[in-house]
């Protein structure tokens, strides 16, 4: 089915028994199952949709950082080389939608209401937590838009993800660091173990940077598997035809070094999808990094003040934004609006940001429990950081701008919830978004991103 019959038709059916609106608070309702960490109620799901997500190649893509930005740039690659693309991602910033988009485009909100409307009996009689519906939902979507290939970010772990029910063509595995420790363990073994957990028999395994324990554990798996596996270093290496030509610079409009891994992952995926017929130029490849849109990954507004939202919500992440605030603003400090979830390992992410902040703002998080205000102001005593506590996301926000003043800058860091509570609309839609205009990509650059270090532990 092509795009245009597919939305056409979305668009002639009659109203559905509930709205948008209605449809995602009834998801959305489901979170108080609370995470289901098993196969059966996807699998059931997916045999009562006629397993849907069958009818595409899959790439799978595990890790505890980078994988949706690798997502995005795989997604506007093989969507510049022709192919019709379907990505799934989590979780979403202002709109459910955006975890599920066709063609660049979120799923249709008619659409939404009629899955939910259809199924949600079964799904409240059967007790689906709210990722495996959404799961379900994209799948399915997926296949009735008559895509080519789906691009599909592993939710938590890998082994017992709600995804893991796709015959995947390639699995990812991008970057390995802590989070989510009390599911997923706190080593590097442990955890690989779990995102290998997507490894299938005999289907090829690329992975980014790993920390050696892990390296050593996702290879162990893939062999026993009989599933072959390579860097993305090995990958480019040899792939000299998707690179930047010699003397070339890429438009790169996500900012940071870290990005630069990301993207030659990638790459190498694309690259290694040729054996399964998926064709991609050097030109594809060079307009649709160029194209890649990753809303809160460093994404900075002008001023007054510049405000830079990051959604990084882990040690390795706030490193990572630390390193690249350095690199896009030099010795400038900014005034930081944080807080997170409070089974985060926060008080090693105030360690991070305390040497770039300086002003520390505090709030409650909205939708999830996060720092109360008292460790939040133990943090910031250990830290010698002037600190201000504020009842409400908008409320810090508007103290920030006050106290960075119009010349000054906000860095607003540390959840998807808190992020997504004040970065405006347009700028998760793709408009009107600064990234660091400083950083052109290279072929030396991509390749020695590829070669980049795991995480310490």
């Amino acid at each position: 089915m092509r795009e245009s019959s597919f939305w056409l038709i979305l668009l002639e059916t009659p109203k559905p028994a509930v709205t948008y609106r209605d449809a995602t608070a009834r998801l959305l309702s489901l979170e108080h199952w609370g995470i289901k960490l098993g196969l059966a109620n996807i699998g059931a799901f997916c045999r009562r949709l006629g397993e849907p997500q069958t009818r595409y190649l899959t790439i799978h893509v595990a890790g505890t950082n980078g994988k949706g930005s690798t997502s995005a740039y795989l997604d506007a690659i093989l969507r510049a080389a022709g192919y019709r693309v379907g990505r799934y991602t989590s979780p979403h910033l202002r709109d459910f939608r955006e975890r599920i988009h066709v063609d660049g485009r979120p799923v249709s909100r008619t659409w939404v209401a009629e899955f939910v409307a259809a199924h949600w009996s079964w799904i409240r009689r059967r007790r689906i937590s709210f990722f495996e519906a959404t799961t379900a939902l994209a799948f399915d979507a997926f296949a009735r838009a008559g895509i080519d290939i789906a691009v599909v970010e592993v939710g938590l772990g890998g082994r017992f993800d709600a995804t893991n029910v796709v015959p995947s063509a390639l699995s990812i595995i991008t970057r390995i660091a802590r989070d989510h420790e009390q599911i997923l363990g706190h080593t590097p073994g442990k955890i690989a173990f779990e995102k290998a957990g997507i490894i299938k028999p005999g289907v090829p395994v690329l992975t980014g940077p790993l920390h050696p324990d892990a390296n050593n554990r996702v290879r162990g798996i893939a062999a026993r598997r009989g599933a072959p596996i390579w860097t993305a270093a090995e990958i480019l290496r040899d792939a000299a035809a998707i690179l930047p030509r010699d003397g070339e610079r890429w438009r790169t409009p996500l900012a940071g070094s870290h990005q630069n891994t990301n993207l030659a992952v990638a790459l190498a995926g694309v690259t290694l999808l040729k054996a399964q017929g998926v064709s991609v130029s050097h030109e594809a490849a060079r307009l649709g990094v160029a194209q890649a849109h990753w809303p809160a990954r460093f994404q900075i507004v002008a001023g007054p003040p510049t405000v830079v939202y990051d959604a990084a919500h882990n040690l390795d992440g706030m490193k990572a934004v630390r390193a690249t605030w350095r690199h896009v603003f030099g010795s400038r400090r900014p005034v930081c609006v944080f807080t997170t979830r409070i089974d985060k390992e926060y008080a090693g992410m105030v360690s991070v940001l305390s040497l770039l902040a300086r002003h520390w703002i505090g709030c409650p998080l909205p939708g999830a429990p996060g720092i109360p205000r008292a460790g939040m102001e133990r943090l910031a005593r250990r830290h010698r950081l002037a600190m201000t506590w504020r009842d409400s996301v908008a409320a810090a926000m508007n103290a920030a701008r006050a106290l960075a003043g119009p010349d000054g800058h906000v860095l607003v860091v540390g959840s998807h919830y808190l992020v997504g509570a004040v970065i405006p609309a347009h700028l998760v839609e793709g408009e009107g978004a600064q990234n660091d205009p400083g950083t052109p990509v290279t072929r030396r650059d991509l390749l020695a991103a590829a070669r980049a270090t795991g995480p310490d532990f």
